[in-house]
């Protein structure tokens, strides 16, 4: 676990392989920097990875510019991701910028879950 202000960090190993790192509290520009710091954890270890967004109380742009940069470094070195999160915090800021239609996003770690496997099967 780590956290930077009013950001906190958990990250779990699940039984399916995923690793899960769920995300309470501000994800701001003070956040923004133990964000990346966990984001570049994840993309090195080259595993599948969910963030769970869903007690997000504030996302703003510098924790959207880290998701953008993870998903553009996911997608050079292969690594499946995907964000969590369905609740108007999470969901505005990235109908507003459009990443919405960008970014892996789905409403909830379950549904991340599935479809994380579903594109393992159909890539193996």
């Amino acid at each position: 676990m780590s956290e930077a202000h009013e950001l906190r960090i958990d990250v779990t190993d699940r039984a399916d392989g995923i690793r899960l790192a769920r995300l309470t509290g501000e994800l701001d520009l003070v956040a923004a920097p133990a964000l990346r710091d966990l984001l570049t954890r994840c993309l090195d270890d080259g595993r599948t990875f969910i963030l769970d967004l869903e007690a997000i109380t504030f996302l703003g742009s510098a924790g959207l510019q880290a998701l953008v940069d993870t998903d553009d470094a996911a997608a050079e070195r292969n690594v499946r991701w995907a964000l969590a999160g369905s609740h108007r915090v999470v969901i505005r800021p990235l109908e507003v910028t459009g990443l919405h239609e960008q970014l892996p996003l789905y409403p909830s770690v379950t549904v991340a879950a599935r479809h994380l496997a579903e594109a393992a099967q159909v890539a193996g």
